[in-house]
């Protein structure tokens, strides 16, 4: 099983940051990365469940 943690980046200084999908693979998906005009965009993927919540709670405090 492999989760995916979106988190975002605006120009602002805003931070969001949650687990938006979980898949099960043999192999983990690749993580990606979007630039827009406001925000950026991370979608990064963790094959613990306590690893991507730790994500989380680190993004949110950036």
């Amino acid at each position: 099983m492999y989760y995916c943690v979106t988190s975002t980046f605006d120009d602002y200084g805003n931070v969001t940051a949650k687990i938006t999908n979980q898949i099960e693979a043999d192999k983990i998906p690749n993580d990606i990365f979007t630039n827009t005009l406001r925000k950026d965009i991370y979608n990064d993927w963790f094959d613990d469940l306590n690893d991507a919540q730790e994500f989380v709670k680190e993004s949110r405090l950036a």
